[in-house]
Parts: structure tokens; sequence; C-alpha cells
């Protein structure tokens, strides 16, 4: 009996060690950028240039974290301000530069917090697995990339915790697809 509950300890130890060594995701926020989102730990943020199909050169801003099981998490806000005549065509040109990176395995639009999206699945050339996602709102284009290992899912901490905000750093969210109204 004593044995039994001894090795029920020690399984519990072991199985638990995993879940012990997993990463603490956190909220990240860059009001400048309208812009929060969960990330495993602190993210490297760098600034980076961003081209547009027309040539159009943008600024934009790159954050970036890895977690304890080898993903890799980022997210690319581009803004738009002086090529406003662009944005319309943002989110195609984004899916296509993540369609180029490797075997289609889902593509689609969708709508996050009522926002227009392109969901974009792909298996990478190295085995690893890609999940990206493009949206457009406040001027500027929001690019997820999930970058997984084989077999380890992508978080949906990370791709369902985006929230575009507003200048007051509210959380936009639509009443539908098709409107501007905001739900409050």
């Amino acid at each position: 009996m004593r044995i039994a509950g001894l090795m029920a300890v020690g399984m519990a130890l072991v199985l638990s060690g995993p879940v012990y060594a997993q990463t603490n995701w956190e909220e990240f926020t860059d009001r400048e950028q309208h812009f929060t989102v969960n990330f495993p730990g602190e993210p490297k943020v760098e600034s980076i240039p961003y081209k547009t199909e027309k040539g159009t050169s943008l600024p934009a801003k790159a954050y970036s974290a890895k977690d304890a099981r080898g993903g890799e998490y980022t997210i690319i806000v581009v803004n738009y301000a002086g090529a406003d005549d662009q944005l319309g065509t943002a989110i195609g040109e984004a899916a296509k530069a993540e369609r180029a990176k490797g075997e289609v395995k889902y593509d689609a639009v969708e709508h996050q917090n009522n926002m227009r999206s392109q969901r974009i699945s792909v298996a990478l050339p190295n085995g690893r697995f890609l999940l990206a996602e493009a949206l457009t709102d406040h001027g500027r284009l929001f690019i997820l990339e999930a970058d997984t290992p084989p077999k380890v899912p992508p978080p949906a901490q990370f791709q369902a915790s985006l929230q575009v905000l507003d200048d007051n750093g509210v959380a936009i969210r639509y009443k539908n697809p098709n409107s501007t109204e905001r739900v409050r």
C-alpha cells in the first residue's frame, strides 16, 4: 500500500515536469502602435522597413519572443500613414508573402474581433509549422506569426489574444465584419 502511494507521487512528479517547465505567457501592450497581445515573456522589439508590392517603404516594428517548447511568436506592425491608398491591398500582400514560405494547409478569410483578416497555416520546408494572420485597422497592418516545431500546436493565447486599440487604449471590436460601428 505504501509503495503504491509512493509510485503515485513519483508519477505525478514525472508528469508535472513538462507542465512546470512551460513558459509563462503575459500580456504585452504597445499603445503607440495600437495593440495588445500575449507573448511567452518580454518580446524583443526592433524597427524594420516594410516594402509594399508597389515598392513603397513603410516604417514597421517587429515584436518577437520564444517559448520553452521551441515556438517563435512574432507580430509585425506596419504603419500605413502616407500610403493610405495601399492599405486596401495590405492584407492580400501579406497573405501572399506567408503563402510563399511553404506548403499551404489552410487559407481563409476570417474575422478577428469582426475585423476582416486572412488566416493561413503553412508547413515549412524545415518541418516546422507556421500559423499566420494578417489584418488591418487604425491605419496599420498587423501580421501575426506563430512558428512551432512539428506536432506542437500554436498556442491560442497568442493568436486569439490580439486586440487592436483605439487612441485611448480601448480594444476595438466591431458589431459585425461589414460595420464601422463598435461594440462597447
